[in-house]
């Protein structure tokens, strides 16, 4: 089940309080990106592999998360800044009934990019997560131009904390910026 940041982070201090926990996360990256598609409509979807050769900030929301609100604020921001350099964002609502929820969202939020839904196990698979991990909102992966997951963020992680969220996706961006790049590069030698 996925959580919201906010609740996680209680929920993340009693864990450490306790002095264990059983989830395993996210899978370890850099890794390649599976086969992906976020639904904007019935039978309409966006596919990452239409997005080849750019790379793509893939966001996975809840509609009524105002941690993941924040988050889609910084997005929107981050895709004006970046578009010039072939960055393109994506969101996933994934709550129950998200596809209900999204124009409210949509109207709230005023994104400057595509916002569709999925199934939450769906998303779960692609990020890497077992069918027991807790999974905390919002969820941020970063693909370089050649498909490779470059970072990942969860809703827990304190790099998402809003004091510092805006630094840790631009730092994670850029380093994917050259990722990206370099992979490239070499591929061509």
């Amino acid at each position: 089940m996925i959580r919201s940041g906010r609740l996680m982070s209680a929920l993340l201090a009693g864990a450490l309080f306790c002095g264990s926990t059983t989830a395993a996360g996210p899978a370890p990256v850099p890794r390649k990106a599976p086969a992906f598609a976020v639904q904007t409509a019935p039978e309409h979807y966006i596919w990452l592999s239409e997005h080849s050769g750019q790379t793509v900030i893939l966001a996975f929301i809840l509609t009524d998360c105002k941690h993941c609100t924040f988050t889609t604020g910084l997005l929107n921001a981050i895709q004006r800044d970046y578009a010039g350099k072939g960055v393109q964002v994506l969101a996933s609502a994934i709550d129950t009934m998200s596809a209900l929820h999204i124009p409210e969202f949509l109207k709230k939020t005023n994104p400057a990019f595509p916002v569709g839904y999925d199934d939450q196990n769906y998303a779960a698979v692609f990020l890497g997560y077992g069918e027991k991990d807790p999974m905390f909102a919002p969820q941020i992966v970063m693909i370089d131009r050649n498909g490779m997951i470059r970072a990942q963020f969860g809703g827990d992680d304190p790099k998402m904390l809003e004091n510092v969220q805006d630094k840790t996706l631009r730092d994670a961006l850029n380093e994917t910026l050259k990722a990206g790049g370099a992979a490239a590069a070499a591929h061509k030698k």
